[in-house]
């Protein structure tokens, strides 16, 4: 585990050096190259924890265009990010713990990405995050961790609404996804496992488009992802 973080890191800290190397010089455009870069750093990570990962219904992530998009998963491990980035094949950004902003190298690339920082302890400032979040989103798709955190056993966690908030104020498209077998590559890893595999499920979209900002379009979401997640099957 702690080699494998290792070479990750390495890894990141090399694409740093040569982002801001040509990004100096002037030899590429920033977007396509980080683009570029993350695609190669979700196979890279992957391969890494040797998950094979499976995908279903990832046609629900396409056709939005001009629209905000925010992906709505559940949280079993650190391997959720890389298996969200394989699904959407597209740059995408995350709303994280501040925590994670304090750590040297991530905290640059996910600044880079489009990350959004949130400090669970201050309430006020985490839906002043929110609502600037909101406001500046572009259709590169957001994932939200409704949890707040990830799961120790693998079961559902209580559903939180701070994301419910996030994509009610920016009127956004809402994609489900259930992750299922990722704990098994990284935190419940078995010594002498091989190649773990993976289930992504993408579910059918909600638009929120039109509804008001009210305690019951929250809990409209909410109802919808939840019903997708136990259900494994989107809700009529």
């Amino acid at each position: 585990m702690i080699l494998r973080v290792i070479k990750i890191l390495a890894y990141m800290l090399a694409c740093m050096v040569g982002y801001v190397w040509n990004r100096i010089a002037g030899r590429m455009e920033p977007e396509a190259w980080l683009t570029r870069q993350f695609r190669r750093w979700t196979g890279y990570v992957l391969e890494a924890f040797e998950a094979d990962v499976a995908l279903e219904g990832t046609e629900h992530l396409a056709g939005h265009a001009g629209r905000k998009l925010i992906i709505m998963s559940n949280h079993q491990s650190q391997l959720d990010i890389p298996c969200l980035a394989k699904a959407a094949d597209r740059l995408v950004g995350f709303v994280a713990k501040r925590e994670l902003s304090r750590i040297p190298i991530l905290n640059y690339w996910m600044r880079e990405i489009g990350c959004v920082f949130i400090d669970r302890t201050d309430k006020r400032g985490a839906h002043q995050a929110l609502e600037k979040a909101a406001a500046s989103m572009s259709d590169k798709p957001l994932v939200v961790f409704p949890e707040g955190t990830r799961s120790k056993d693998g079961s559902l966690l209580p559903f939180k609404l701070g994301g419910t908030r996030l994509a009610l104020l920016a009127q956004a498209v809402i994609v489900p996804v259930l992750i299922e077998g990722s704990r098994d590559a990284v935190e419940k890893r078995q010594p002498g496992a091989r190649r773990i595999p993976v289930r992504l499920k993408v579910f059918p979209p909600l638009d929120t488009q039109g509804l008001d900002g009210g305690k019951a379009s929250q809990i409209r979401i909410k109802e919808y992802v939840e019903r997708c997640w136990h259900g494994g099957n989107a809700p009529n």
